[in-house]
């Protein structure tokens, strides 16, 4: 029997090989940021702002990652506690693979944060638990608390 490539193998096997890729990365290796928020929200569905509107959308690049709210590693969303309505929060991908901090109620949306770079994330207004995920790698979710 001769094996088959399928799709979802072909998928699986391109996502280890950029997990292995970022594994093997150097910790000093330089950080790239976006060329511009224009190309960012181009790949992000052309996001035009609102009450997730970053400095990003601005045409500002995404700022080296130094330090996060929610830190984006190994695939995974790490979010660091609880947070204010409206509070402005640090999203850091330390992947080697590009990701998104989307909401699924569509209430914030990070855009396209590329490995190794960060972006500033403004929170809904309104408390409570919102569940969110990756845009690009949807398995990927977890939740914020927004306290009143």
């Amino acid at each position: 029997m001769t094996p088959r490539i399928t799709a979802t193998l072909a998928i699986c096997a391109l996502a280890g090989g950029i997990a292995a890729v970022s594994l093997f990365r150097p910790a000093s290796a330089p950080t790239a940021a976006p060329a511009s928020a224009q190309a960012t929200a181009e790949a992000d569905g052309g996001h035009s702002g609102g009450a997730d509107h970053t400095a990003a959308d601005d045409g500002a690049a995404a700022t080296p990652a130094t330090g996060a709210d929610v830190t984006i590693e190994g695939f995974a969303f790490a979010v660091a506690g609880t947070y204010a309505p409206g509070q402005t929060i640090t999203v850091t991908n330390a992947d080697g693979a590009p990701h998104t901090m989307t909401a699924v109620d569509g209430s914030f949306n990070s855009g396209q944060i590329d490995g190794g770079a960060s972006v500033q994330l403004t929170l809904p207004t309104t408390p409570g638990t919102y569940e969110f995920f990756c845009a690009i790698h949807p398995s990927m979710t977890a939740t914020i608390t927004i306290a009143g």
